[in-house]
């Protein structure tokens, strides 16, 4: 049996698991990155709603407390504010409803945080460098003071640490590609990831270390195809994938095949893989770039990508069948494992913005959920 706590959808399966997904967070714009902190806050990367400028940015990273023990967090501090946002469609005409700002965000045990940003509407200063697209850090709590690793220039949607070699990896989903930065900010390629089988970009999208060995789980979501029988889709169903990479050889393989739009990826230390798949199915119609997103009684659209078809699933380190924890998901973009249980991120695209349910007619609502009771 599967329980569903917080508005999701109750699921049935064969043998007498129970597994609860449970909305704890609810009312974000954009939550990205989770981490968990030591006594169980939680910190949490919110990329905004899309329509500010860098001076006035929305991107937001706040702690959030649970103040009555009720499971939900509803205390939230700000650690660090203003960092700009942007939306795909009126920035760039992509014919979908997606933010960009904050992404990624991870806690490393001393309590420095490291981060990555998007802001390609912040442009370039004199000498030339874009202050807007970075990997960044922040001293540990309370200063929790910014600093910047490595501008780069091409949006990073992924980061994790590894503690063997005090490193940094990062997934450059704009070029295809994952590095690797010192703490010092130098940064080395280590993969390029050319385009899949059906011409449509690679798009690093996620990424994980495992704790066993050390190799790293890239998540390819299996981008916009330009050449789908004369038209532009954002994405190929079942063509995503998940790769294990050795970092140090560069040498990659899949891991797992015959996803759609893999959004993101994690592991136990068991080895068990938790994969995210933003949406299922074929591509929702495209928008026209002067939709009006921050419209509240603008007509349902879906965006660009289906709604509420979003899927968590776990592929057992034994090779046991894959485990479907979550389903129905409405655009879910990342994912924490954290002590038996995952942090997933939900609701990708303009807040508030109205969209078809399961339902029927409802708001895009950027939410975070916690699975749990899927191991022993």
């Amino acid at each position: 049996m599967i329980a569903f706590v917080g508005g999701a959808i109750a699921e049935e399966q064969t043998d007498d698991t129970t597994i609860i997904t449970q909305t704890i967070a609810s009312g974000l714009d954009n939550p990205r990155g989770v981490a968990v902190m030591p006594d169980g806050r939680l910190l949490v990367a919110e990329a905004g709603d899309g329509s500010a400028r860098p001076r006035n940015g929305r991107g937001t990273i706040r702690v959030f407390s649970d103040s009555n023990g009720d499971g939900y967090f509803d205390q939230r501090d700000m650690a660090f504010c203003c960092v700009g946002n942007y939306n795909a469609l009126t920035e760039f005409g992509t014919g979908q409803d997606e933010v960009g700002g904050l992404g990624d965000l991870i806690l490393l045990d001393d309590g420095r945080v490291f981060f990555t940003q998007d802001d390609p509407a912040m442009g370039y200063v004199a000498d030339g460098r874009p202050r807007g697209i970075a990997l960044m850090g922040l001293t540990p709590e309370p200063e929790w003071a910014r600093y910047e690793v490595a501008v780069r220039n091409a949006t990073m949607n992924a980061l994790v640490y590894d503690p063997d070699d005090d490193l940094l990896y990062v997934a450059e989903s704009g070029l295809n590609r994952v590095s690797a930065v010192t703490i010092d900010g130098e940064v080395t390629g280590i993969a390029v990831f050319e385009a899949l089988e059906d011409g449509q970009e690679s798009v690093p999208a996620g990424l994980a270390r495992d704790p066993r060995n050390g190799d790293l789980l890239v998540a390819l979501f299996s981008g916009q195809n330009r050449d789908y029988y004369g038209s532009v889709i954002a994405y190929m169903p079942e063509a995503a994938r998940i790769i294990r990479l050795n970092p140090q050889s560069g040498e990659w393989r899949v891991e797992i095949g015959g996803l759609t739009t893999a959004v993101d990826v994690d592991i136990d230390g068991a080895g068990n893989i938790y994969t995210v798949e933003m949406t299922t199915g074929w591509p929702a119609a495209v928008m026209p770039r002067n939709f009006p997103l921050m419209d509240t009684e603008a007509p349902p659209d879906a965006g660009g990508y289906p709604r509420f078809s979003g899927r968590v699933t776990m592929y057992p380190a034994d090779g046991g069948d894959p485990v479907v924890l979550a389903d129905g998901l409405d655009a879910p973009s990342n994912i924490t494992y954290h002590d038996g249980a995952l942090y997933v991120s939900v609701g990708q695209g303009t807040p508030g913005r109205p969209i078809i349910g399961p339902d029927g007619r409802t708001r895009i609502t950027g939410s975070i959920l916690r699975i749990s009771g899927f191991t022993d």
